[in-house]
């Protein structure tokens, strides 16, 4: 069975909603390769990963690791080629109206037992206003996925309410950020190995902690109008860390509205 259209229904759904979840669309042998690559930047990860929820008071050295933050891509030269990433875009342009391009990937694996949460935030927010409007984002687990292990969360029609203030998060030294948001409005998203989960680049989203007994391992795969440039124009929130040196580096800017 090849990948699934999106279907009218599809479409209406996600610019109403601003996510959308997707019932197995991607072949179980597909993911299997996946996240063999996956399982590579796990057992690498001071190698090849940041701790995106670093401690504040951690030394570089020993960091925990509480969500692993890589890229298939590091290890799998090949993956430009895979058949997802192909449907990724054509799917997405559909649900977008616009033609949509890969743009880069993200595993992010959750360890049981000393994991964090991945608190509200809007991808927007960390990619600048040189994305508004222009971003979408599928969002992959390697499992099934609940609010035990950390499942997706969305704002409920989020994505109407513009860019929200996001700051960093407290007691937290990597460049993580979060929004307040109303949770009156949640959606908990739970999925099945195989599941796509898209969300709007506005879409304030979260994932809870892993309380479970296995890794929580999902990737995301961040798509942008074609031609749009990447991020940029920062928000003045925005702050850049390097794992390797443990640099920070402000590079949001303030327009004068906002000043």
């Amino acid at each position: 069975m090849g990948y699934p259209q999106a279907s009218p229904e599809h479409v209406e759904f996600f610019r109403e909603h601003g996510y959308l979840v997707v019932r197995n669309p991607i072949p179980q042998a597909d993911l299997d390769q996946l996240e063999r690559y996956c399982d590579l930047l796990i057992e690498r990860k001071h190698e090849l990963a940041n701790d995106w929820a670093w401690t504040v008071g951690e030394s570089k050295e020993n960091r925990s690791f509480r969500i692993v933050q890589s890229s298939p891509t590091k290890v799998w030269p090949e993956i430009a080629g895979q058949p997802y990433r192909q449907w990724l875009a054509a799917f997405s342009s559909s649900l977008m109206g616009l033609d949509m391009a890969f743009w880069y990937d993200q595993f992010l694996g959750k360890p049981p037992g000393n994991s964090a949460p991945t608190d509200w935030h809007q991808d927007e927010g960390y990619w600048g206003r040189n994305l508004y409007d222009a971003g979408i984002t599928g969002w992959i687990p390697l499992q099934d996925v609940d609010t035990a292990n950390g499942c997706m969360h969305f704002i409920d029609r989020g994505h109407t309410l513009g860019v929200l203030p996001h700051r960093l998060v407290e007691g937290v030294q990597s460049d993580l950020l979060t929004c307040d948001v109303n949770e009156r409005d949640m959606v908990a998203c739970p999925m099945h190995r195989g599941d796509v989960a898209f969300h709007h680049s506005k879409t304030p989203h979260m994932s809870t902690a892993n309380l479970g007994t296995g890794w929580r391992k999902a990737v995301t795969n961040h798509l942008q109008r074609r031609g749009a440039g990447g991020e940029g124009d920062h928000y003045p929130w925005r702050v850049k860390v390097n794992q390797r040196t443990g640099e920070r580096i402000a590079i949001g800017m303030s327009t004068p509205e906002e000043k």
